[in-house]
């Protein structure tokens, strides 16, 4: 049977050496389940003694990936953070261009307008994290809550980015403690063949 129709978790090797980044890895299910839980409490209760909006949807995809496949592209901080920074430009540039500044969301009776400002914001994301080779998916899952004006005030689009920086940094310093390996900024993908 053909290795690529398969789960790719079944690939995956559960051991890796913490040094060698060329391996691929994956944490194991119990250390994933109790890091994702304590990540998002934290991350809760910042939420709620601060008032700001630091937890949102596409934040919760990023917890996971941070802890159950330390050494993928989409955990590696870079990519988080440069996802994030296009994503919530992306968002911001499709509520102007469609003139939804201020403009209260309706996602029960979406109109051709907003329709719009989602669909640019997802084209503008995917191209910033392409163009600036940034791969963390989760992101446009922010620049479409901005786009559905969601969150609309730039103070809350700031808000958002520290809980991903929080977020980021907290999880590779407790992957890091816990003997996880982890790339510590960004590791280069080879040039396709």
């Amino acid at each position: 049977m053909d290795r690529s129709l398969g789960n790719i978790s079944d690939m995956l090797p559960r051991r890796a050496r913490i040094n060698d980044l060329s391996l691929p890895y994956r944490s194991g299910s119990f250390y994933t389940l109790v890091m994702c839980t304590v990540m998002t409490a934290i991350l809760c209760a910042l939420a709620v003694l601060s008032s700001e909006p630091f937890v949102v949807p596409s934040v919760g995809p990023t917890i996971f990936i941070i802890f159950a496949f330390p050494l993928s592209d989409q955990a590696h901080p870079r990519n988080i953070l440069f996802s994030t920074i296009v994503a919530i430009l992306a968002g911001a540039i499709a509520l102007k261009a469609f003139g939804l500044v201020g403009v209260p969301p309706d996602l029960t009776d979406l109109t051709w307008l907003r329709t719009g400002a989602l669909v640019l914001a997802v084209a503008l994301g995917a191209a910033g994290m392409i163009v600036l080779r940034a791969l963390h998916v989760p992101a446009l899952a922010t620049a479409m809550i901005i786009a559905a004006g969601l969150l609309s005030k730039p103070t809350d689009w700031l808000a958002v980015f520290c809980g991903v920086v929080v977020v980021t940094y907290l999880g590779f310093a407790i992957n890091r403690a816990a003997g996880k390996p982890q790339a510590p900024w960004w590791r280069p993908q080879p040039p396709a063949k």
